[in-house]
């Protein structure tokens, strides 16, 4: 791995079930030398992402918190989705979430309460499972064919599991489908008791970037009108599109030094 990936594998360690590890803990998971994990704790800590909470014991500093903010200020899908999510809200009465892409992480990074008030065990910032949730699989159903057969190759058992294909043929056809009908469905997949839609957020070249999800309980779903919901879901997906595309026309691009300044 590259110093990077190096440094980030030791912030990936700290979780809610292991908020404080030791610097000599930290080295021995990640098989670091002594210098280099003892180097890569320093970089940290001085940096704000760790903060020493007793004699040789780590935990995750407030230079994340900072970072939060900053995202939640900055972020480009959140800039563009949450007037159309308030919306959505009240027209649906729903939870309606925003989900985000990074890599093969899909992570809640906004949830809005509805008039259920559901109870989700995914809320912002919880990283969720890659093929089960509506939200989930229709981002995995709008990723490139490169990236999804390599997906596959590295979680066939799980895809079939989820009883998304127990073979790549199959696991191809059924991404193509929930593709083509622009949106993914799910009961009891992540909540027992709940159901979700989702409908994909793209970026303003094309490439899938998020979805929106509307979330609510199996017996609000049963006296839904499911059509109109879908479409409302579209409708908002489709105008998150347009503002994230606004946003990125917006931002200066870079532009060639004059020869004359050179």
């Amino acid at each position: 791995m590259s110093s990077l990936s190096s440094t980030l594998a030791v912030l990936a360690l700290f979780s809610a079930r292991d908020p404080v590890w030791s610097a000599e803990r930290i080295i021995e998971q990640l098989g670091y030398s002594r210098p280099t994990g003892y180097r890569y704790v320093r970089e940290l800590v001085g940096a704000g992402f760790l903060v020493r909470v007793a004699p040789g014991a780590y935990s995750l500093g407030p230079r994340i918190i900072e970072l939060d903010y900053q995202i939640r200020q900055s972020d480009p899908l959140l800039k563009a989705g949450l007037p159309v999510i308030q919306g959505l809200v009240e027209s649906t009465g729903c939870e309606i979430n925003l989900i985000g892409l990074y890599g093969e992480q899909i992570v809640t990074t906004h949830q809005q309460h509805g008039v259920e008030r559901l109870p989700l065990s995914f809320g912002r910032g919880r990283p969720m499972p890659l093929f089960r949730g509506a939200g989930s699989k229709i981002i995995v159903a709008n990723f490139p064919r490169v990236k999804m057969k390599r997906l596959y190759a590295g979680h066939a058992a799980k895809i079939a599991a989820a009883g998304l294909g127990a073979d790549w043929d199959t696991f191809k056809a059924t991404m193509a489908g929930m593709r083509r009908q622009g949106y993914a469905m799910s009961q009891g997949e992540l909540d027992a008791a709940f159901a979700g839609v989702a409908t994909p957020v793209f970026t303003a070249d094309g490439e899938i970037l998020g979805s929106v999800i509307a979330a609510l309980s199996r017996q609000r779903l049963g006296i839904t009108d499911f059509e109109r919901l879908i479409d409302l879901l579209k409708s908002g997906a489709q105008r998150i599109n347009e503002g994230i595309a606004l946003i990125g026309r917006a931002t200066p691009r870079d532009t060639p030094v004059p020869a004359e300044v050179i």
